[in-house]
């Protein structure tokens, strides 16, 4: 299912709350990689740390907490669904209410935490239905 209409639609509704941020700089190595904030598919929290996933399938260990990039990226595109994830809504291909879990483009399963399941089903039951 092609859930890009639906996601358009979905911005178009929207106001924007802050300024959106178009991308990321962070360190690997000895230089720096700036990733667009398009490409991110998700970010796991571990602790002091995020991992960031982008759609060509390349994983960054960055050491920022979640909830400092949940911050500064733009509200109506990412999503907090559960203590240790953000996704990007644009990469998002099935949302199961039931079952309490996502699945983004390339097959990565999120599971949406309890307290949050709420806030995710008002966010997204426009956007895609229940696979």
């Amino acid at each position: 299912m092609n859930t890009q209409p639906l996601f358009n639609s979905y911005l178009s509704t929207k106001t924007v709350s802050s300024p959106a941020i178009h991308s990321i700089i962070i360190p690997n190595g000895n230089h720096q990689v700036v990733i667009q904030t398009d490409q991110l598919m998700c970010m796991e929290g571990c602790g002091n740390y995020t991992f960031l996933y982008t759609n060509d399938g390349k994983r960054y260990l960055v050491s920022k907490t979640l909830k400092s990039y949940a911050a500064i990226l733009d509200d109506q595109v990412f999503l907090r669904v559960h203590k240790s994830w953000i996704i990007n809504l644009k990469y998002l291909q099935e949302f199961c209410e039931y079952e309490r879990s996502l699945k983004l483009r390339g097959g990565r399963e999120i599971a949406i935490s309890r307290r949050r399941i709420r806030e995710v089903c008002e966010v997204l039951t426009p956007i895609v239905k229940c696979a």
